[in-house]
């Protein structure tokens, strides 16, 4: 069986971390090594640290002055990580079967170094299309050779759950020490790819993933997203193939083929956070560097 690490970053986990405990401890076809969960202090984290403890995972302390999605995953895997194969999650994936892991693990093989799996919602909200045009039904393998025909999703990728050749991460030096809080899974894909390496989709790998996010929040979200693209003109230079519009409309006309109501009556407000997040967001960078 494949020996493995996981890497799970924690915030204000209570309620997650004894499902997390229990569905990583009953995934089958992999043999566990370290599980390590950075822990972001806010509040008494005594008792999650506990638990993880008993369960003979390891956990450190990261100020929430300092998180970074980049430099905490960072640190974990170059620091507490020590097998090849590495896969990280969220907190808040839900394990759909047991061998969620054992799938994902063997995908990484060659020249494939990064692999991200299959996210699903079970509520049928706009969330539960936009998972199933993201995440489809067929596993790929992406290399430079595909950018041409897929543009900017060529680096599509999730770090919600997905597995990392430790190595390949090694020795191209993470993600280069620099902190971001989001996107450093795109970031890192785009990285393996100019290196020559390839990512994989690997569609039999499977969590449910999903949020509640108020309008409010969603703009945010799309804000900070807009930043990032702002911060990172690298990415400009690829043509966009799935716009927000086409995944608009492939949303209105789900809802419109299932008759979902509540979908439908929130359809607009929650494009047009979207939309308007992801524009000011990268608008506000420019105009601070102004």
């Amino acid at each position: 069986m494949i020996k493995i690490d996981v890497v799970c970053t924690l915030f204000n986990c209570g309620r997650y971390i004894d499902n997390l405990i229990n569905g990583i401890k009953n995934q089958k076809g992999v043999t566990l090594g370290n599980v390590v969960f950075p822990i972001t202090e806010k509040g008494d984290t005594s008792k999650v640290k506990e638990k993880i403890s008993n369960a003979g995972f390891k956990w450190f302390s990261v100020n929430q002055s300092e998180f970074s999605h980049s430099l905490t995953r960072e640190k974990a895997v170059l620091e507490y990580c020590e097998n090849d194969i590495v896969i990280m999650i969220s907190q808040d994936v839900k394990f759909v079967n047991d061998h969620a892991f054992s799938f994902l693990a063997a995908s990484i093989k060659e020249d494939v170094v990064y692999s991200y799996g299959k996210q699903v919602c079970s509520a049928k909200s706009i969330e539960y299309y936009v998972r199933k045009k993201n995440y489809g039904d067929k596993s790929e393998i992406i290399s430079a050779n595909d950018i041409g025909r897929l543009g900017l999703r060529a680096f599509f990728a999730s770090d919600a759950f997905c597995v990392y050749h430790r190595p390949t991460f090694v020795e191209l030096n993470g993600y280069g020490h620099v902190p971001m809080m989001m996107s450093e899974d795109m970031f890192y894909a785009k990285k393996i790819i100019d290196a020559g390496y390839k990512k994989a989709y690997v569609a039999e790998a499977v969590v449910e993933h999903s949020h509640k996010f108020t309008l409010k929040q969603l703009y945010r979200r799309y804000y900070e997203t807009g930043k990032w693209f702002a911060a990172h003109p690298e990415f400009n230079d690829y043509k966009v193939t799935d716009t927000g519009l086409k995944l608009a409309f492939y949303v209105l006309g789900q809802a419109l083929k299932h008759f979902n109501i509540p979908v439908l009556i929130r359809w607009f407000p929650d494009m047009a956070a979207r939309y308007l997040g992801m524009k000011k967001g990268k608008k506000s960078l420019k105009n601070e560097k102004k």
